[in-house]
């Protein structure tokens, strides 16, 4: 019998940090998934009663599934219950061939907003926007998601190889979560900017 959920406002440990009040967190790490720095995270959300969404590389989906055995869960039993369920990115990101912000905003509101129990810890391997030449549209995207992260306790984490951008992305990226985990330990993001403000620079920027 799986345990009780916690109360939505309980606050949840991770990296040493707690993410409470803000939950929207930039990881720069060496790989997603098997840096052992998410191994308690995801345990402690399992016996919490929590459920782990990962939005993955559909090559890779069989990772968070593995590693879920290797700490000693029955993977199977979490996937039939629904508390863990790997998503692609061809169903989530890329779900028609591209990156459309406005769509995944939807899915977010969707996924997060709408389904207020039980808590979400939601991992997400931004491995697919390497390399692509859209990138102002994820930089405003994870601005905007702030909106929707203040409307629900949700925990989002997303994962970034910072070896695979430029410093000017990560610059952006970072002043876009509240956040942030370096060097395997979490803090309070000193380069966050409010979402509004963040954007209403950038308009100003483009127009300039």
């Amino acid at each position: 019998m799986p345990p009780e959920f916690p109360s939505a406002r309980e606050p949840v440990t991770f990296a040493g940090g707690v993410l409470d009040p803000y939950r929207h967190v930039c990881a720069f790490v060496d790989a997603p998934w098997v840096d052992p720095v998410f191994d308690p995270f995801i345990a402690d959300g399992v016996e919490r009663g929590d459920r782990l969404l990962y939005l993955v590389d559909p090559a890779t989906s069989a990772a968070p599934v593995n590693r879920l055995r290797r700490l000693g869960f029955d993977a199977g039993a979490l996937l039939e219950d629904h508390r863990a369920e790997v998503r692609t990115w061809t169903e989530t990101y890329l779900r028609g061939g591209s990156f459309d912000q406005a769509a995944m905003l939807d899915v977010l509101d969707e996924v997060l907003v709408a389904q207020r129990s039980p808590r979400i810890r939601m991992l997400c391997d931004m491995g697919w926007a390497a390399g692509r030449a859209d990138l102002d549209a994820l930089i405003e995207f994870e601005a905007r998601a702030n909106f929707i992260h203040a409307q629900h306790d949700h925990l989002v984490i997303c994962s970034y190889e910072a070896t695979k951008f430029d410093g000017a992305f990560v610059v952006d990226i970072l002043r876009t979560h509240p956040m942030v985990l370096i060097g395997g330990m979490l803090q309070e993001n000193p380069f966050f900017i409010p979402p509004s403000e963040f954007l209403d620079e950038r308009d100003a920027r483009a127009v300039s």
